[in-house]
């Protein structure tokens, strides 16, 4: 199973979207499979107007909010959590009891604790299931949601373990996480786009570092692979003056002679593909001292 979690502040326009057709329709029979108390309105099966009944469900949601008396930077907690395409289609009730579990992990609504946040868990599909929570307590205190993620994670591999389950586990360390590249954003999306080209910058460093690495015999080959390639390198090294890794850069572009400037940490695709020690996180910043020839002067 995979979930994280996304915080929002309209707890009105996350419900539309749960309780609505989808982006390209996709979703259908939305209900509510488990709530806080066990008896929120639910506009997928209760009679009446589901507009209405959406707004009953916003207000009761919101409602410590509102008591609370002071904006709530980001309210709304909103967790999918989805199952693996080969698992095996779960019931309503298991995933309602699964629900239950990941809020309690999560420091949403502790086991046993009658102040927690109000929240729900909705189905409209048969692999996944959306949790919406605001994170204001009964107690007019902000849920402790400070490592989340890591609990939500633990509770997860032992769901994964007693419900037979694919177990994906070995995902949930940080080696893992530091190898996945990153995806390419809206913004770099566009501007390829824009530009006419198949992939953005990002994957285009990302392709020319690897061919790069695999091409050269040493550290001077994989340098001038590098050059040809347009690729502007910069080597990391420690206070004793050790290569401790590189970072590598191509211009953007545009007028303001940025430099898309990435650690190699986060081009790899796996960590058994990575040449050296580089851990670091990746990283926006500009080189002056390289800058586009049209800017140089």
């Amino acid at each position: 199973m995979i979930s994280k979690p996304i915080r929002g502040s309209k707890t009105h326009g996350a419900l539309k979207y749960l309780f609505g057709p989808g982006k390209a329709n996709e979703h259908t029979d939305a209900h509510i499979v488990a709530s806080w108390g066990g008896f929120a309105p639910d506009p997928g099966r209760d009679p009446g107007d589901p507009d209405a009944i959406l707004v009953q469900l916003r207000d009761a949601l919101d409602l410590h909010v509102v008591r609370y008396g002071k904006p709530v930077t980001q309210h709304v907690y909103h967790r999918p959590v989805r199952a693996d395409p080969t698992d095996r289609i779960l019931s309503d009730e298991e995933w309602g009891t699964i629900a239950r579990r990941i809020v309690a992990a999560s420091g949403i609504a502790p086991d046993g604790d009658r102040n927690g946040c109000r929240w729900i868990a909705v189905r409209h599909a048969d692999d996944h299931i959306h949790i919406l929570a605001t994170v204001v307590r009964a107690d007019l205190t902000q849920a402790r949601l400070r490592g989340d993620q890591y609990r939500v994670e633990t509770e997860l591999t032992k769901i994964e373990r007693e419900y037979g389950l694919k177990n994906l586990s070995d995902t949930r360390t940080r080696e893992y996480r530091d190898a996945i590249p990153k995806r390419a954003k809206g913004a770099e999306l566009h501007k390829a786009q824009r530009l006419g080209r198949e992939g953005t910058d990002r994957d285009r460093l990302r392709t020319a570092v690897r061919q790069a690495l695999a091409g050269g015999a040493d550290e001077e080959e994989f340098t001038a692979r590098l050059a040809a390639k347009g690729v502007l390198l910069a080597v990391r090294r420690a206070p004793s003056g050790d290569v401790t890794g590189y970072k590598f850069a191509l211009p953007t572009g545009d007028e303001r002679a940025d430099l898309v400037l990435r650690q190699q940490a986060r081009l790899r695709p796996h960590p058994a593909e990575d040449p050296g020690p580089l851990r670091a996180r990746r990283r926006r910043t500009r080189l002056p001292h390289a800058r586009p020839p049209h800017l140089a002067r």
